[in-house]
């Protein structure tokens, strides 16, 4: 990635104009490095240069370092969007996001990396946001630390549905938990009585005769938050191995179905929807 800017005025150094510009510390070091450019008027430059006006100040975003030992691994996803910037995937259910121990080679990371290299993409993974392994959905990926340093200033709206174990009390309304590490697992979280850090709004979109279809609002991104925070109100998520019952198809009934943000470079509204087989089946019976 090149970002490409004409100085107004004379009187500032490359770093300082950039500084003023919101580029991170982390590009700065990553060039250090030898991994990116300081480019002015066609002449590679360090970040002292100082700047006149109407010089044309390009900076090569370096590759970085993060997700580059994630092995190539071939795996089909749907992509929902790309850019020079961004890759965001419809993922499957029971997918982990990133390698684990047990899925060190079989991860939509693997997979995307191995995208990458055969379109010759020179990127490493960034995610924006992950999901649990169970979840299914939209995921957003930025092609650069650069981009991914702007999304994460970048308001984003995320709403997910999900279909619950029986009929709950109130149709709609807002959820607030404190949610922390259970001591006695590696993978579950817990509720516990402290100032709520996790806030999630919701509301019933249809009733069946023993389960609830459920659009939500994530407020915060707390792991498990929504898995919890139904299972707290004794209407788990359908599906839900950890904080419910297993089901028969073996799937978690929580998918990413919404995402909306302003493109941090383009600066475009971006809308995507995308909806799970499940819903789907649900919605036409």
């Amino acid at each position: 990635m090149i970002l490409r800017y004409i100085i107004e005025q004379d009187g500032y150094r490359v770093k300082s104009y950039l500084e003023e510009k919101k580029i991170p510390d982390q590009v700065f070091k990553d060039i250090r490095k030898g991994n990116g450019q300081f480019i002015v008027n066609d002449q590679c430059v360090e970040d002292y240069f100082l700047l006149q006006k109407n010089d044309l100040l390009e900076v090569v975003i370096p590759r970085s370092e993060q997700g580059e030992n994630i092995i190539s691994t071939y795996g089909e996803f749907e992509i929902l969007y790309e850019d020079a910037y961004l890759l965001i995937i419809n993922k499957q259910a029971n997918l982990a996001t990133i390698p684990t121990k047990e899925h060190y080679a079989c991860s939509l990371a693997n997979y995307v990396m191995s995208y990458y290299c055969r379109k010759g993409i020179a990127s490493n993974i960034h995610f924006v946001s992950r999901l649990d392994a169970a979840t299914s959905g939209i995921i957003m990926l930025a092609k650069n630390s650069y981009v991914t340093y702007l999304l994460q200033n970048t308001a984003i709206k995320k709403m997910y549905l999900l279909e619950l174990e029986g009929h709950l009390e109130n149709k709609e309304g807002i959820i607030t938990a404190h949610i922390e590490k259970d001591p006695n697992s590696v993978i579950k979280r817990t509720l516990v009585d402290k100032e709520p850090n996790s806030k999630t709004i919701y509301k019933v979109i249809e009733e069946k005769e023993n389960t609830s279809l459920v659009e939500a609002l994530l407020c915060t991104g707390k792991t498990h938050q929504l898995r919890l925070h139904f299972s707290s109100l004794n209407h788990p998520i359908l599906g839900d191995e950890l904080y419910g019952n297993k089901s028969e198809d073996g799937i978690l009934k929580l998918h990413s179905y919404h995402l909306e943000f302003i493109h941090p470079i383009t600066k475009q509204e971006i809308l995507i929807e995308n909806y799970p087989v499940w819903y789907a089946k649900k919605m036409t019976k």
